[in-house]
């Protein structure tokens, strides 16, 4: 008679070393799959996030370019009264929308005894770059923001009109206010889609791109909105600034930041574009061609808007 079959020895060395190999293969190919190339940039896919603008290094360029031209133009990068808040130290201080870095970056230099944290749906630049007294958290804000209540002595959100869809905004609201401290504030930043004075080339750019948004089911002019809705969530003091930012070239043989933000947003909306309004790569690159041209000649402006205001202090009743 033969040898009976031995049963086979569980090898749980090898099982585990399988495990962990199959853990590390899947967590690159899930982040990977969070993300859809489309000729040569890359989008962020979450539940609410709209394929508008690219999440990729070339977006964290543009980003931070228009963080520096923002802070010129206001004169600081924030316009809510929270400096001496920020200079006295232990605020906490939450970014929303943090692109590229920039903001984050610089405001926890500016203020290095108060905490920063920043928070987006994808991560775009290096945070071995950030000060000790700032952090970053990828998260799919319109999901919720993933703070207890009352956390926040300040909170900045940047760049809303190609974020967030109508239809969640007065929620993203509510949680920011939820998790602002009584007493805080909150900030928003976005500008209009419109230029003013736009030469005929730009107000096609213009057109196409507020067509693009409203088929995601964003507002172009939702900054215009702001001001009411942080009312009806009880938030008191709300002021409103503007400041107009020239896209003309002021000297003549050097191109200015603003000019080249301008034609660096053209080509981030490039993918989206080009199936707006139906035209090849030739044809967008004629109509880039004639936008840098119209900024030669046209005095045109964007307004860049930043509103902000403060939640309510907790009342005593005597």
């Amino acid at each position: 008679m033969g040898q009976p079959l031995k049963k086979p020895v569980k090898n749980e060395t090898n099982e585990k070393c399988n495990k962990q190999n199959e853990e590390t293969y899947l967590k690159p190919l899930s982040a990977l799959e969070a993300y859809k190339f489309i000729q040569g940039r890359k989008f962020r896919l979450a539940t609410n996030v709209a394929l508008t603008l690219p999440s990729d290094s070339e977006e964290a360029i543009r980003f931070n370019e228009a963080i520096t031209l923002m802070k010129n133009l206001f004169g600081s990068n924030c316009s809510a009264p929270v400096t001496k808040l920020l200079t006295c130290g232990g605020a906490k201080a939450l970014e929303i929308g943090t692109g590229g870095g920039r903001w984050l970056h610089d405001m926890a230099l500016t203020f290095p005894t108060s905490i920063f944290l920043g928070l987006d749906v994808s991560t775009i630049f290096n945070q071995d770059y950030l000060p000790e007294n700032s952090a970053f958290l990828e998260h799919n804000y319109h999901e919720g923001i993933p703070f207890p209540d009352n956390t926040f002595d300040y909170i900045y959100q940047h760049s809303i009109s190609a974020k967030f869809r109508e239809s969640v905004f007065d929620d993203h609201l509510c949680e920011m206010s939820r998790v602002l401290k009584p007493g805080g504030w909150m900030e928003i930043y976005g500008s209009p889609t419109h230029i003013v004075d736009a030469g005929p080339a730009t107000e096609r750019f213009i057109i196409a791109a507020c067509k693009c948004l409203q088929v995601n089911g964003l507002n172009p002019s939702i900054v215009r909105t702001i001001p009411e809705k942080l009312k009806r969530i009880n938030i008191e003091n709300v002021q409103v600034v503007e400041r107009p930012l020239t896209l003309s070239r002021r000297n003549k043989n050097q191109m200015e930041d603003e000019q080249n933000l301008l034609l660096r947003t053209v080509e981030a909306y490039r993918v989206i574009m080009k199936v707006a309004i139906g035209c090849t790569d030739e044809e967008y690159d004629k109509l880039k061609m004639a936008i840098a041209t119209e900024v030669e000649t046209i005095d045109m402006h964007i307004m860049c808007v930043r509103t902000f205001g403060q939640k309510q202090s907790f009342r005593t009743f005597e």
